[in-house]
């Protein structure tokens, strides 16, 4: 009887503490510039781990349209700094510095709502399997993730061989706890959607 009553009790819990978490939850496009145009996302970081291999791994979640909307953003930290001397420094291309995963519900909501943002053809499901990217580190000191906000160039596909080269910004923000996604151009847009989405 005590057991039953104590997985009720967390239930409940868990109901009321998720609940709270959700309700804490940043609006997906609350940081767009209207005469910009820029279609640039938001992502609160609801969860963050160290990982063995050097990476940060970031689940970030977002509300839109009062649905949750989210994906696992893992980025390598201490990536050296991009700008030397108040020059770039070609050295500081990170091959597979991020990489994204779905986290199941919330991402396939996040590429069906992106279709839509994008005027691409609604999708539905997100790739099953992670996606890496090349970043370039748009800062001027070494990226300590932890210390604050830190800007990167991600290229996907930057050989051109899945017909899907893309360019987006990443500027993940731990002390803040939040994670921007936004646009580098327009005309990324159709292989942005076709690359985070299920083959």
């Amino acid at each position: 009887m005590k057991i039953k009553k104590l997985i009720l009790i967390m239930g409940i819990l868990s109901s009321i503490f998720g609940c709270g978490q959700n309700n804490n939850l940043i609006e997906l496009t609350s940081k767009q510039d209207a005469e910009e145009g820029w279609q640039d996302l938001i992502f609160s970081i609801t969860k963050k781990e160290k990982l063995d291999n050097g990476f940060w791994s970031l689940t970030c979640k977002a509300k839109y349209e009062n649905q949750i909307v989210g994906l696992k953003i893992n980025i390598a930290d201490g990536i050296p700094a991009g700008f030397v001397n108040g020059e770039i420094d070609n050295t500081s291309f990170a091959s597979n510095g991020v990489e994204i995963h779905s986290i199941g519900k919330e991402s396939d909501k996040l590429i069906e709502v992106i279709s839509k943002l994008y005027g691409q053809p609604i999708k539905t499901k997100f790739a099953s399997e992670k996606l890496t990217f090349t970043a370039f580190p748009l800062n001027k000191e070494n990226a300590i993730l932890e210390n604050g906000r830190f800007h990167f160039k991600l290229f996907f596909d930057e050989n051109d061989e899945q017909n899907l080269y893309a360019e987006i910004f990443l500027n993940p923000d731990l002390k803040n706890g939040t994670v921007e996604l936004n646009e580098k151009d327009e005309e990324y847009r159709t292989n942005i959607v076709k690359m985070l989405s299920e083959k």
